[in-house]
């Protein structure tokens, strides 16, 4: 078959281009049969290809490093010196019984999350306590210094602001969740199995239900929320309790129960609680820190909701 005049054409290019690629590529292909051994007699075994040398590597700069994060704030145990139902009522405030300080170490880390659209943040008091520089880190934020605005360790809740930042994301404090059985809740951390900018999460059940109506501010959820919630560990401290159907933070984690004083409690599980202030307790805590703060009122509910828990939780940072 004859070639006709546009084939002709297309092949010119076509040389036209492989030769100039050729040339390109003729340096890197004189460097490779340099480093190839040489041919070998009848019978003599073949030397493995490159054996004489390292192959031409492309050279590219070294990442920069990453400074390392402190290990995660132990997350307190928590019990009541005398819970039996006569005494309800009696002592409305959990008792840190420790670990109350963490190994000592460079530094310590927790969970917060942005309240405000000024940089404003609520995490636990234990987390930031000491700290020579406090800084937060998540996948849109990047590390930032916050400073303390204030502090209550007997309720174990912190106010930090983080100046000239738009949060990605802000969460309304409350309304309080209601003594509904089996009602979910969303919680928020990040515990060693997390990563330094991507909360883990996981779903817990409010278990304030389980006390009786006689127990006042203990089964309140205004005023403590306690959740089941086997995942929740150190790390977690600080972190959001999201009440999905609301859209508002309904508490924040402060530590682990101990059981132990809670069996008399029908239907209290056995291990995996968790408490923390609610969200009477923190809206009272931010009105008289900073009564000029501007806090939404819940917006999105559901599948939104989450996302902007996401969002808008960070990684607290207490370098010592």
């Amino acid at each position: 078959m004859w070639l006709q005049k546009e084939d002709l054409h297309g092949l010119l290019i076509g040389l036209a281009l492989g030769g100039a690629a050729l040339y390109l590529l003729l340096p890197r292909i004189e460097a490779v049969l340099a480093l190839a051994p040489p041919p070998t007699s009848p019978g003599q075994p073949a030397a493995p290809p490159f054996a004489s040398a390292p192959p031409v590597v492309e050279q590219f700069a070294p990442p920069a490093p990453v400074a390392a994060i402190p290990a995660p704030a132990p997350l307190p145990s928590i019990a009541y010196p005398d819970l039996s139902p006569q005494r309800f009522g009696a002592r409305p405030l959990p008792v840190v019984i420790g670990p109350s300080q963490p190994p000592k170490s460079a530094g310590k880390a927790g969970t917060g999350f942005f309240i405000a659209g000024d940089g404003s943040l609520l995490t636990a008091a234990h987390v930031v306590t000491d700290c020579r520089r406090i800084d937060i880190v998540s996948r849109l934020v990047k590390p930032t210094a916050a400073d303390i605005l204030a502090s209550d360790a007997k309720q174990d809740i912190a106010l930090l602001r983080v100046p000239h930042l738009r949060p990605p994301a802000i969460l309304p404090l409350g309304p309080p969740v209601g003594r509904r059985t089996s009602h979910q809740v969303f919680v928020l951390g990040y515990p060693t199995s997390a990563g330094p900018t991507i909360p883990a999460e996981t779903w817990a059940t409010l278990e304030n239900d389980k006390f009786p109506a006689s127990a006042g501010a203990v089964a309140d959820p205004r005023e403590i929320v306690w959740i089941e919630a086997a995942a929740v560990t150190h790390g977690y401290s600080g972190g959001p309790i999201l009440d999905t159907g609301s859209g508002a933070v309904v508490g924040i984690v402060k530590g682990m129960i101990d059981t132990s004083r809670l069996r008399f409690v029908p239907g209290m599980p056995a291990s995996g609680v968790a408490a923390g202030p609610g969200a009477g307790r923190l809206a009272a805590f931010v009105r008289e820190a900073a009564p000029y703060l501007d806090t939404d009122l819940p917006s999105d509910i559901g599948d939104a909701a989450l996302d902007d828990a996401r969002r808008a939780t960070v990684h607290v940072i207490c370098w010592q």
